[in-house]
């Protein structure tokens, strides 16, 4: 079976989509891939296996550039056959790239927006829990049109790059890794400089380590040995390999939360005006995945205390599993 998912953005979208692709693979060994993705996640979908077939790219700009490059898109995928297009992204532009696609099963998703749903011919329904359901078991909803069971099976497989010679301390036990930045400043916490600094000093055995693709200035720190800041120093593939080294890792909502997630590290979600329910490290129900909420979904009110705490209650459950290991 040939199978295309169209699912052009964000990082944390589409690591949502790729335990979905898995749970394809996993109950369809032979099928064909393909993927429709902007240039700058392309390295992501290309770095997973279970992606087997053409990886279709295309820059996203603004006004009459952008516009050529979706038809662009569409150009091609007229061009090809597939089994089944799955529309993931469910908007303006993945509907007409669906519609432009020569496939006789088109699945779009029942909450799509600017009327994507019309070039889908099999609408996929909403979990029971509907439009509050968590971004991946809407997805996983895409399956039974196919034929296949609604649940994941094996972890996602992401291929990523040393981070070693970005620092020699990247190789140490015990890593912390924070990513203090999201999409919004509404959705950020910031209080990751106090709560570096804190963590250091209630825990002499852990390093901690900053990722971002924004700068972070440093915290206010006597002894630097145990902090790295990568911020703005990391590639994609670098930030795979970084998440797969971590016993802990801190997050906002974020793409990286989500890779944490779907590569097994144990997650501490830090979520404001966002729905974790929705939006969340998946499964929520894993103990590994650990969610706070901030009072009134207001940021400024989750204390850097409650934060440490939590952090600490999951840090000795994970060095007490990685040495059972």
């Amino acid at each position: 079976m040939r199978l295309l998912i169209i699912k052009p953005s964000s990082l944390g979208d589409i690591i949502c989509s790729l335990p979905v692709a898995q749970s394809i693979r996993d109950q369809l060994p032979s099928a064909e891939i393909s993927w429709v993705v902007k240039s700058r996640f392309a390295d992501i979908v290309r770095r997973c296996p279970t992606i087997n077939g053409e990886i279709i790219e295309f820059q996203h700009a603004p006004g009459f550039r952008g516009v050529l490059a979706i038809a662009r898109v569409m150009q091609t995928l007229r061009k090809r056959h597939y089994d089944a297009v799955l529309d993931f992204q469910g908007l303006l532009r993945s509907g007409l790239m669906t519609w432009a696609a020569n496939a006789p099963l088109k699945i779009g998703i029942a909450d799509a927006r600017e009327g994507s749903r019309f070039a889908c011919n099999h609408i996929a329904p909403l979990p029971p829990a509907g439009k509050n359901s968590h971004a991946i078991s809407k997805l996983l909803q895409f399956l039974p049109p196919l034929g296949l069971q609604p649940r994941l099976h094996s972890p996602v497989i992401m291929h990523g790059d040393s981070p070693d010679s970005l620092d020699h301390r990247l190789n140490r036990q015990r890593l912390v890794v924070m990513i203090p930045n999201s999409r919004g400043a509404h959705k950020e916490w910031r209080g990751f400089r106090e709560l570096t600094c804190d963590l250091l000093n209630a825990d002499p055995h852990c390093t901690v380590v900053w990722d971002s693709h924004l700068p972070w200035e440093n915290p206010p720190l006597a002894d630097t040995d145990r902090f790295v800041n990568l911020t703005r120093r990391s590639s994609l593939p670098q930030l795979i390999e970084l998440l797969r080294r971590a016993d802990l890792v801190v997050a906002n909502d974020s793409g990286p939360l989500h890779m944490a997630a779907a590569l097994g590290r144990p997650t501490l979600a830090l979520f404001g005006p966002t729905s974790p329910e929705r939006f969340g490290a998946f499964p929520p129900e894993e103990p590994r995945n650990r969610c706070l909420q901030a009072p009134a979904g207001d940021l400024s009110r989750l204390t850097v205390e409650t934060v440490l705490r939590a952090a600490l209650e999951m840090l000795p459950a994970m060095q007490t599993q990685r040495a059972a290991a």
